[in-house]
């Protein structure tokens, strides 16, 4: 537990953003949707809001990712804030919240059991973990220096693009990270024939949460703010269209270098547009329903994934909702309620001054 100090407004907002997707904005619109099934903006929300089939990119493929990303730029915070800390208590660090991230991914997938073939090792938070440790070891390694960092990123963009093209074909069950995911993960994989959090796709991450590292160290380096968020602004807009133009399909269910590039370049234009309000023009008040939600994301998305909020708000609110709506518009209300409950208790930890983080 620990009560924030110095820390990047933006960032907090911008992790509070991409937290309230997957806290019930998601089921709200889908909720929403058969309403209004011939609107075409309902229909382009609800597609965005939904994975990709294999190639392409949607809003809700960039969810966890952005994470990933966020992470690596807040380590850039982080490890500014100890200074007075050697190497080997930052990698103690890292290493230790890596493993903790990895037991409650374990604990999220919902079976643990002695029988490897019927559990599932790979995981979000997993991911997360792992390539952050990764690529914390690699910028402690590198003495914090964006040269090095961006030339690693590189190497692993390169090298994981290589072998996906020259060992795989690009399609679910002959991908490279099938032949991986085979060889080196135990037990049940996510998506049948590869995991979309198996070991290749750890080693995509940490070159995604690289590239939120160096972002992050690029911010430090520019005094003048406006610049700062406009070079940022063009960063991003070149990342992702090097990302999708370049001759490998953008694919999130095995992390391509292109999914990697589009993800950081949206990630890295994101945070410079919230930095420009909310840092530079003052506009806090704008910030503050997704900086409450960031500032607790793992412990909200834990318990969610313990508390179905939506069964909750049907079980405590169905009787009432049959009284004067009809039964669309009682999903409607089920799903907004549960959004509330998420966003209530992230406030509720707000006001308390508490703040869960590993």
């Amino acid at each position: 537990m620990e009560t924030p100090s110095v820390r990047l407004t933006s960032l907090d907002a911008l992790r509070g953003l991409d937290m309230l997707i997957i806290l019930g904005l998601d089921a709200l619109v889908y909720a929403l949707y058969p309403l209004y099934s011939g609107n075409e903006f309902w229909q382009f929300a609800r597609n965005q809001l939904g994975h990709a089939p294999w190639e392409g990119l949607r809003v809700y493929d960039c969810v966890f990712p952005l994470f990933v990303f966020i992470s690596g730029t807040a380590m850039c915070f982080s490890h500014l804030r100890r200074m007075d800390s050697t190497p080997m208590q930052l990698l103690r660090k890292i290493w230790v919240r890596a493993l903790l991230l990895v037991l409650l991914g374990f604990f999220i997938n919902g079976i643990i059991s002695w029988e490897l073939r019927s559990m599932r090792f790979a995981s979000v938070l997993g991911l997360i973990g792992i390539s952050g440790a990764l690529a914390g070891s690699l910028t402690l390694l590198c003495g914090g220096r964006v040269l090095p960092n961006l030339i690693m990123t590189v190497l692993l963009l390169v090298s994981i693009g290589t072998a996906q093209f020259t060992c795989g074909d690009f399609t679910p069950g002959g991908c490279f990270n099938a032949k991986v995911d085979a060889l080196l993960c135990p037990g049940v994989l996510h998506s049948g024939s590869y995991d979309p959090e198996g070991p290749l796709c750890i080693l995509s991450a940490t070159a995604l949460c690289l590239l939120g590292y160096s972002v992050g160290r690029f911010f430090l380096n520019i005094e003048n703010a406006i610049l700062r968020s406009l070079i940022m602004l063009g960063a991003g807009l070149l990342l992702f269209l090097t990302g999708y133009f370049l001759p490998i399909p953008v694919i999130k269910g095995i992390w391509t270098p292109t999914f990697v590039l589009c993800t950081a370049g949206i990630g890295t234009a994101l945070l410079s547009v919230l930095h420009l309000l909310i840092d530079v023009a003052g506009l806090h008040h704008l910030c503050m329903p997704f900086r409450v939600v960031g500032l607790n994301a793992l412990a909200v998305y834990m318990v969610i994934h313990i508390v179905d909020l939506q069964a909750l708000s049907a079980r405590a609110f169905s009787g009432t909702w049959g009284l004067f709506l009809n039964a669309d518009w009682q999903r409607v209300a089920n799903a907004a309620v549960a959004l509330m409950l998420a966003w209530g208790f992230c406030y509720f930890l707000y006001r308390k001054r508490v703040f869960i983080k590993i």
